[in-house]
């Protein structure tokens, strides 16, 4: 346990309006050895500690900061559990910890984001009322008492996203800052060299998918016919086949998967045999390959420098994407090509790579 008392005696003399002097004379020792401890150098004799604490009316434990310490260990503890939740795809058991967290430390800004967070990757789409009151109960509580810039964008992008009140939820889009000036934007903008290469790639990266994403989610937002949303996924996939040009996609296979899947699902409702098979092999290769995917470097041109590594990434689902997909694949959409030799095929890869319960 790391012991702080350097920053603890100097606000507690500072507070009391009292030179070092002052009290290295009221212990008996020299105003040098109370330079030493609040530089850091060194720490009171043990048989010295109920005496300076009762001088500055605390406890030992407030003096060494004891309370302080056990509560960064808790919360630490809590942030540990918690990354291991998200890696499962646990949401359940996620929300539990931050309601445990957040009844033994509220006033926490960590808590609070922690709690926040897991309440909206726990709630069904779109997130209920009671849910999302809480949501932007705990976002405004963490804009007013927070001053971590990171911290504050996701609350502003969750009370943006969670709010029914689209009047309101358009107050907190316009709190985000615009996407040229982003801090992967300036990065590449101020960085030289490779690491200026680096932030370059990061910040194509997130442009990408960004673009990926609202091409995907564009079609959401009227009724698109069958073909126009072939046309969006159709576009979601090309440009990340353009990123990844050699198909060493790692993170984003899910992506690839997913987005085959959904066109494969539009071509079901033009009644496509021969597109929906095709699109569903697709699906079905890059979900495999996410099932099986490990810590790597990506290869193609423009994302050389970056790397994959499966402890940085979280999922909102248990399983894999072959899980994801065979639960897709139980739609009647899918009923005029489900005795299709090649259906029965996809069915079984998939069920090969699937995580068992």
């Amino acid at each position: 346990m790391e012991i702080n008392l350097k920053e603890k005696l100097r606000s507690l003399r500072q507070k009391k309006n009292i030179t070092q002097e002052a009290l290295a004379n009221h212990l008996g020792i020299t105003p040098q050895s109370v330079g030493k401890w609040e530089r850091g150098e060194g720490f009171p004799d043990i048989t010295l500690l109920p005496k300076i604490a009762f001088y500055f009316d605390v406890t030992v434990d407030e003096l060494l900061c004891v309370d302080q310490v056990r509560m960064e260990e808790a919360i630490s503890e809590y942030q540990r559990q918690s990354k291991i939740c998200y890696q499962n795809g646990d949401n359940q058991k996620n929300l539990e910890i931050w309601e445990k967290a957040y009844s033994e430390f509220p006033n926490d800004c960590r808590v609070i984001e922690g709690l926040m967070y897991a309440i909206n990757r726990d709630a069904v789409y779109p997130c209920p009322k009671a849910e999302a009151d809480r949501i932007i109960a705990l976002g405004e509580e963490l804009l007013a008492k927070s001053t971590d810039a990171m911290q504050r964008e996701l609350a502003v992008q969750h009370l943006c996203y969670t709010c029914y009140d689209k009047e309101k939820a358009l107050y907190y889009a316009n709190m985000g800052g615009s996407i040229y000036a982003t801090r992967e934007e300036m990065k590449a903008v101020v960085l030289d060299g490779e690491e200026g290469v680096v932030a370059c790639q990061e910040c194509i990266e997130i442009l990408i998918h960004s673009a990926v994403m609202r091409a995907a989610s564009m079609v959401s937002k009227t009724n698109f016919s069958p073909e126009e949303k072939i046309e969006a996924y159709t576009f979601a996939i090309d440009i990340l086949k353009r990123l990844f040009s050699d198909d060493n996609v790692g993170f984003y296979a899910n992506y690839f998967s997913l987005y085959y899947h959904y066109i494969a699902f539009q071509y079901a409702q033009l009644n496509d045999k021969e597109n929906v098979l095709r699109n569903l092999k697709e699906s079905a290769r890059y979900a495999i390959n996410e099932a099986n995917l490990k810590d790597m470097d990506y290869t193609a041109p423009m994302v050389n420098r970056l790397k994959h590594k499966n402890q940085n990434t979280t999922k909102n689902y248990k399983g894999n994407a072959c899980n994801l997909r065979l639960e897709g694949l139980k739609n009647n959409v899918f009923n005029f090509v489900r005795d299709e030799d090649a259906f029965k095929e996809i069915i079984a890869d998939l069920s090969k790579h699937a995580e068992k319960d």
